[in-house]
């Protein structure tokens, strides 16, 4: 009875470690350092994170800025005037020492520019403005391949139902390489995705059903093809990106679902295996979800703009499957409100932003802590960070030490058994763990000054 119990508390102890999230409010938007951010997520880089707010600043037009992980050092790298854009509503996207973005309004003609700034603030380039003719408004982020953007427009085009577009990114050639029509979408209010030189998106509107649909298009614009027509029930009004994985594309819609509230999918890059991971009802798990959920390992993290506890949006974590909802945060206007932004991973921690709460009422930074959580693990700045690849894994597993300081990492299994030690040198290492049966393990990764616990699962 004894060794019973004693296993029994060890299950329990180990579950209880992997469903700790601890939440924390890193800044407090006021006006003067920007405020009310929207749609755009942060952008990881080293220790900082670089984001924009739609409001705020010496202009009140916006705001690009930098602040750390742990929430020093912030600092209003850039504050759109008008002329050089104003309210951002889109991602920062890095690539080398510049950032590329896009505002919602602003510019030579007001409806907005798609600019370039060196990552400390300087060297800012308008290199595109929006006419009116050639698209206006645009409300999603771009995306990088080579010396290529690529991004969405909602309005305009041929048709007047939104495009696809690419430009240089010394902002030469732009060009519409898609218009949709009605019956192949309208309306894409979010960004694409690239893997190979297929791009995926989704409208808000259109298709066989006028639900919206997922498409993917080549990025020399060819190639078009309607993946998937939402029909309401299985969701409608998809707001947002998609999340790629292996062969398998995440994403969620506004509305529709069982409920009418929403829904978390899946499906397989050809368009084929749709499912319905998740509807949310509107209270308990959420409502309204509008930015992409993001994933680590077998589990995808992501925000609601309303329900939870104080029907405030609540931060949520499902599995891949569908299976393991968690609640992971309520908010309520100390906390932050209405989170309109995807989250963004960095290290152990999730990043993210509200549009409103905090002190000012104008949004907040926050950080959230959740062991499932992989990625780069920071000891503590005068250590190691290593990364964990794949998870779930099959056969090896995949440790990359970026600094001095680990020693060993430590399987456990769900007993608290120790499936085995091993000693990790600077660089990569591989482990087999072709002898170890499927299930869930908790790494423990060591040197003599500290220790990380993190979940691993093992497939076949």
């Amino acid at each position: 009875m004894r060794t019973k119990t004693l296993l029994i508390t060890i299950q329990l102890f180990l579950l209880s470690l992997l469903s700790y999230a601890q939440y924390n409010v890193l800044l407090n938007f006021n006006d003067t350092n920007g405020a009310k951010p929207l749609y755009g997520s942060l952008t990881p880089s080293g220790k900082k994170l670089f984001g924009m707010t739609s409001n705020g600043g010496i202009n009140n037009k916006g705001v690009i800025f930098s602040i750390d992980t742990n929430g020093g050092g912030y600092k209003d790298l850039f504050d759109f005037n008008g002329t050089t854009g104003e309210v951002p509503f889109s991602s920062l996207v890095l690539s080398g020492n510049k950032f590329y973005g896009m505002t919602y309004m602003g510019g030579m003609y007001g409806n907005g520019v798609i600019f370039s700034v060196d990552t400390n603030g300087n060297g800012y380039k308008d290199l595109f403005d929006f006419n009116g003719t050639n698209g206006f408004t645009p409300l999603g982020s771009l995306i990088i391949a080579g010396n290529k953007l690529y991004g969405l427009m909602w309005v305009a085009g041929t048709n007047s139902d939104g495009f696809v577009f690419c430009l240089d990114t010394n902002g030469n050639a732009f060009k519409d390489l898609f218009d949709f029509s009605g019956t192949n979408g309208v309306t894409p209010r979010g960004s694409l995705t690239l893997s190979g030189n297929k791009l995926y998106g989704m409208t808000s509107g259109g298709g066989a059903n006028s639900d919206g649909l997922i498409f993917s298009i080549d990025t020399n614009g060819s190639g078009y093809k309607d993946l998937f027509d939402f029909n309401g029930l299985n969701g409608t009004n998809p707001w947002g990106s998609l999340t790629l994985s292996g062969n398998r594309l995440y994403g969620v819609t506004a509305q529709g679902g069982a409920i009418g509230d929403g829904v978390v999918f899946s499906i397989d890059t050809n368009g084929s295996g749709y499912k319905d991971l998740l509807d949310f009802d509107g209270v308990t798990n959420g409502k309204s979800p509008y930015g992409q959920p993001i994933i680590s390992g077998n589990t995808l993290y992501g925000t609601t703009q309303y329900g939870g506890a104080n029907q405030d949006g609540l931060i949520y974590s499902i599995d891949t499957n569908g299976n393991g909802y968690r609640n992971l945060q309520d908010f309520s206007n100390a906390k932050g409100k209405y989170p309109l932004s995807p989250l963004t991973i960095a290290g152990n921690k999730l990043y993210g932003m509200t549009h409103w709460g905090g002190t000012d009422s104008l949004g907040v930074i926050f950080s959230l802590r959740d062991t499932t959580v992989t990625g780069t693990i920071e000891l503590n700045k005068d250590m190691a960070s290593i990364k964990l690849f794949p998870s779930p894994f099959s056969q090896n597993i995949n440790i990359e030490v970026l600094g001095d300081g680990v020693t060993m990492i430590q399987l456990f299994n769900v007993l608290g058994e120790n499936a085995g030690t091993y000693k990790l040198d600077h660089g990569l290492n591989s482990i087999n763990t072709s002898a170890l049966p499927e299930g869930v393990y908790v790494a423990r990764i060591q040197n003599k000054d500290a220790r990380i616990s993190r979940k691993l699962i093992k497939v076949h």
